[in-house]
């Protein structure tokens, strides 16, 4: 009998336990690289590589290994399980078969603006946490942009479209916030999915406004997309010109729920996940529902999404443009998969920064 009434109580506790650990892949900061691609053969400017599942994404990407990098250009052939593609050149380390890797749309890896030839100063950003490490590019023009990288990334995503914010004269600001690598952590240590990065972005905007920017343009990479809008609308005051948006969480759910079906996770049990995030960080995730909170927001956005988005389903973002068709220019591309739009056609991309940033 006492076993029987036990029954329930302990399908509780394995719920809430596997909802604990399927949790921490969300929340938990990881600054370790993957590298889930090997290269099989070097011959001349021509590389091979076996593994992953979007090796011959068209376009130009970076390899990045744990001590080298090189650019990659067209797709030369397809094997099985293998891809072979041409190499525009070496960076820093050595090419050569047995290397293990990953596809990198951030093209150079974890480096300075000075890997595209534009001069910038490492900086630190005050806020009540501690000091934010930073690195600063300079401009003609008053209005400065932020730029906010994703989960658990870097701020050199943003090196891709850097040339052309400079040749516009606007100063770049590349941030870190919370529980990033060298940066202040959170009070709990915990990703929080932007309800409380957001604070870390207003902190960069008041050290831009202090170094003489008029206005801002808040610059987003996947979580990074979540973060943004989350400071548009805690700062409904700050001279926030406009957002670029690209592969952005509008909808946490979404991605959460998108990833357990990619790791086997029964839906039941990510809907508990999902009541574990909130509980272990206070969060809300229908208060991280940018496309619930549309009528919000009342600055253009510029928004990139990919159809072959592998990482974050791209309707939430397709809903946010249609809801609020008054202030969002939507630029769609396929085959470049998360924050992948630059990749796949960097002239249409640079054009619709272009377009939007002189427009405002």
């Amino acid at each position: 009998m006492w076993a029987a009434a036990g029954m329930p109580l302990l399908s509780v506790i394995a719920l809430g336990s596997a909802g604990w650990y399927f949790s921490r892949f969300v929340i938990d900061p990881a600054h370790t690289s993957e590298y889930p691609l090997e290269v099989t053969a070097v011959d001349g400017d021509l590389v091979t590589l076996e593994g992953g599942t979007d090796t011959a994404a068209p376009g130009t990407y970076g390899l990045t290994w744990a001590d080298g990098n090189a650019l990659l250009g067209a797709v030369v052939s397809t094997g099985v399980d293998t891809v072979t593609r041409k190499v525009e050149s070496v960076s820093r380390g050595t090419l050569r078969p047995g290397v293990r890797a990953h596809l990198d749309r951030s093209l150079w890896g974890r480096v300075a603006p000075s890997a595209v030839d534009v001069p910038y100063r490492e900086v630190t950003v005050p806020s009540p946490l501690g000091g934010f490490p930073a690195w600063q590019t300079e401009g003609t023009s008053s209005t400065w942009v932020i730029a906010v990288h994703g989960r658990n990334g870097d701020a050199a995503e943003a090196l891709r479209v850097l040339p052309t914010l400079r040749r516009l004269g606007m100063p770049v600001l590349g941030i870190t916030y919370r529980n990033d690598a060298g940066a202040p952590a959170g009070p709990d240590g915990k990703l929080h999915l932007g309800a409380s990065e957001w604070e870390d972005l207003a902190a960069a905007v008041t050290y831009a406004k202090d170094q003489g920017a008029t206005s801002v343009v808040l610059y987003g990479w996947s979580m990074g997309g979540s973060i943004v809008p989350m400071a548009v609308r805690r700062l409904p005051d700050e001279p926030i010109a406009g957002m670029i948006l690209d592969s952005p969480v509008l909808d946490w759910r979404s991605p959460i729920a998108y990833g357990g079906r990619q790791m086997g996770v029964p839906a039941f049990l990510v809907s508990v996940a999902d009541w574990v995030i909130e509980r272990r960080t206070g969060l809300s995730f229908d208060d991280l529902d940018h496309v619930r909170h549309a009528g919000d927001f009342s600055i253009p956005a510029l928004i990139f999404v990919d159809a072959d988005d592998g990482t974050v389903p791209v309707e939430p973002a397709l809903e946010f443009a249609r809801v609020r068709p008054d202030l969002v220019t939507l630029v769609q591309t396929k085959d470049g998969g998360h924050t992948g739009s630059w990749n796949v056609d960097p002239e249409q991309y640079e054009g619709a920064v272009r377009t939007f940033v002189s427009g405002l």
